[in-house]
């Protein structure tokens, strides 16, 4: 099957596609770093199933769920066709995510968390940590500061895509006052604001800014987390001190 538009424009080539695909190489070192228990993999968001090709050992069984915008779980299909243990479902309300009540070793969501409306998130989150022994581990986009206004130029004058801010919410998401921007999918996105609601369900045992996680989260085109189930005490600690970066 075809390659996605999706995938032209993000991973076809250039710098672009290096901050794209980082995302997918920490989560890959994520999964080394805590050693995590990647037998049986859930994923929100999962588009073509490109993050299996970043775990190791690959995943016994996987479940992915995603809008299926621009056809990425008909991708994902045709890409994992001979393996049965490997299954992609459309899923476009909290109702229709992990409706078996399968248990789970290891969660994932990237870049999705930002395009989920708010009166789902808190549901969304509740059935992940429920059917989850183990890690969740999540990406979201940097949409405020000095890194949205780059972003927002970048792709205004070069690359396309971008959304629509009035002048005033422009200079109150570089300012970081997420309150006076309308949220709409990435539009008003706030990483701190998603921390709490990740913190109400799940323990927060790393945060890390991406490509460049030895620089603050506001420094990164990417926010990363790394969660444990908070019914999952056997769990190993993580071996060294979780970075105490914020905004």
């Amino acid at each position: 099957m075809n390659d996605s538009d999706y995938n032209k424009r993000l991973f076809s080539k250039g710098i672009r596609k290096k901050f794209h695909i980082a995302r997918f190489k920490w989560l890959g070192d994520m999964v080394a770093k805590y050693k995590m228990d990647t037998s049986k993999v859930i994923e929100l968001g999962c588009f073509d199933g490109r993050s299996i090709e970043y775990l190791n050992p690959k995943p016994l069984t996987y479940a992915g769920y995603d809008a299926n915008w621009e056809n990425g779980l008909d991708i994902a299909k045709a890409k994992y066709s001979s393996n049965k243990e490997f299954v992609f479902y459309e899923c476009n309300s909290p109702h229709q995510f992990n409706e078996n009540g399968e248990l789970y070793t290891l969660a994932i969501s990237l870049e999705t968390l930002e395009h989920i409306p708010v009166e789902d998130l808190d549901d969304y989150l509740k059935k992940i940590s429920i059917c989850l022994n183990g890690y969740f581990i999540v990406t979201v986009p940097n949409e405020k500061g000095v890194l949205f206004l780059i972003k927002y130029i970048l792709k205004r004058f070069f690359y396309g895509g971008h959304e629509n801010y009035s002048i005033s919410e422009l200079i109150n998401a570089t300012l970081g006052r997420m309150k006076y921007v309308e949220r709409n999918q990435h539009k008003g996105f706030d990483y701190a604001a998603l921390r709490s609601h990740l913190k109400k369900y799940f323990e927060l045992i790393d945060e890390q800014g991406i490509p460049f996680s030895y620089l603050p989260l506001w420094m990164n085109t990417q926010v990363g987390f790394v969660l444990k189930s908070s019914h999952s005490p056997q769990l190993m600690k993580p071996p060294c001190e979780p970075s105490k970066r914020r905004l």
